[in-house]
């Protein structure tokens, strides 16, 4: 009824001006004085028939009623958008990905330099295993456990057979005792001095690593400085008589080269650091066990001659030694408590350390094509903070419309769509409405509702192009 509404009014419309025009041709013709033959000859002016341009009303037969169109602009989205960034600090190393690439989700796109963060995860890997070491001795039934339990034992032993009117058995047990005392000193010497021994070899290592990298480090400083200053090839700063310039790709290479050598230089720094722990450790390990060990000899020999004449005196200092290794034992329970929160530190500390290991690789998020690369081999890592790469996935696209909220009432959920596309003349899409924003977004006076439209099929549509939706209503 709308069309025909229009259609009559453009009709009228044309039809009025006609006559208008033909009225205004007669006016303008009539000659003032004019002749029988220039009457005789006069052309006659049209005449329109308003009953033939002004259509009527065609009968209301529902069966051929078109149903109401909705429409809308809109424009081709793209489900998922990346634009990627590394999330840690350092130099690009390799950039396998080029912009244009098909991508799937996982493909390594970009990578830093991961001298330092191989270190980290290297001596966190080496801490956890120390401290998983250190757990395993002070585990329930464990050496220090079971050797603080038996020291105990044996000044209770001692305490209970140290009286008066002991028997021989008690002097034979205490001369067994007093052998044991003497073999766990010549082992604990032994063990603790190969820990000590080991420390220090570990610390002429890192000394030794650390020297190397300083020395490498000298180097290719000397070079950087020299091709700073210079512009020239260090190695070889004339050719044919003439300075060996050099290219910006060298320029990088040298500059890389020093970045490199001051990281080598700075992880060695800091494992030289923990090998001298791990000595200063191993040093103080060993002067605690020997005289732990001594003194549980002093103790076993003790208990021994009291054996044969014990004394008030005696009696008072085995209830000492019973209360010192009673309280042995409670040391056990505490650091291993502690032991066990230094493994969990320790795994903490790798897992954070894969992480960062992880996040100097740029990776793709999901399957998509390389939008565009912002990064060059030599470069650090975050320029100015902005994304590096970013990644599009041109496979799943959908319509992001807007329609008016005169005929956001005519829209629903699954309605049927039929799109056009500037960029793709003389082909229609089909999809269905998948969302229906529930607030309006207004520009002025106008106010426009958001839906999306998921489209059967993508072919040669590309994100960014302007569309049109229409909607039969329902």
């Amino acid at each position: 009824m709308r069309k025909q509404f229009l259609r009559t009014l453009i009709i009228s419309g044309i039809a009025t001006g006609l006559i208008a025009c033909g009225q205004a041709t007669a006016a303008t013709s009539t000659p003032t004085a004019a002749s029988p033959s220039a009457m005789a000859t006069a052309t006659a002016q049209p005449t329109v028939d308003l009953g033939n341009l002004v259509a009527t009303a065609a009968p209301t037969d529902s069966s051929n009623m078109t149903a109401s169109l909705v429409s809308g602009t809109g424009e081709v989205k793209t489900l998922n958008d990346a634009e990627l960034n590394f999330q840690v600090t350092g130099t690009v190393l390799e950039i396998p990905a080029r912009e244009g690439d098909m991508v799937k989700s996982g493909d390594l796109l970009a990578t830093l330099d991961t001298t330092l963060y191989d270190q980290q995860v290297a001596q966190a890997t080496a801490n956890l295993a120390s401290a998983k070491a250190t757990f395993n001795g002070l585990r329930a039934s464990g050496p220090d456990d079971m050797l603080a339990q038996a020291q105990l034992n044996q000044a209770l032993a001692a305490q209970e057979t140290t009286k008066p009117g002991s028997t021989s058995a008690d002097a034979r047990a205490a001369a067994l005792s007093l052998d044991v005392a003497k073999s766990n000193l010549k082992s604990t010497k032994d063990r603790l001095s190969l820990s000590k021994t080991q420390a220090q070899l570990q610390l002429d290592l890192a000394n030794q690593t650390l020297t190397q990298a300083t020395s490498q480090l000298t180097y290719d400083q000397w070079n950087w400085e020299w091709v700073v200053n210079e512009g020239t090839d260090p190695v070889q700063p004339t050719m044919m008589g003439r300075p060996n310039k050099i290219g910006d790709s060298t320029i990088k290479r040298y500059k890389m080269a020093f970045e490199v050598s001051v990281s080598r230089r700075d992880a060695a720094v800091i494992g030289l650091r923990n090998a001298q722990i791990g000595f200063d450790q191993a040093s103080q390990a060993e002067l605690v066990g020997n005289n732990t060990a001594q003194q549980q000899l002093d103790q076993t020999q003790l208990a021994y001659d009291r054996v044969v004449n014990p004394t008030g005196r005696d009696l008072a200092n085995l209830e000492a030694t019973v209360a010192s290794a009673q309280a042995a034992v409670n040391r056990i329970v505490a650091a291993r408590a502690q032991a066990e929160a230094g493994v969990a530190q320790a795994e903490a500390a790798l897992t954070l350390a894969t992480i960062n290991r992880g996040r100097a690789e740029i990776r793709a998020p999901f399957n998509g094509t390389i939008a565009y690369i912002t990064i060059g081999i030599g470069d650090p890592a975050n320029p100015a903070g902005r994304p590096v790469i970013q990644v599009v996935d041109t496979e799943n696209l959908r319509i992001d419309a807007l329609i008016s909220d005169a005929d956001i009432g005519n829209v629903s959920l699954n309605q049927n769509v039929t799109v056009s596309v500037d960029a793709v003349p003389g082909q229609q899409y089909e999809g269905t409405v998948s969302f229906v924003s529930p607030i309006a977004i207004g520009v002025g006076n106008v106010r426009s509702y958001t839906i999306h439209v998921d489209l059967k099929d993508t072919t040669n549509l590309r994100a960014g192009m302007s569309a049109r939706v229409n909607l039969l209503g329902e």
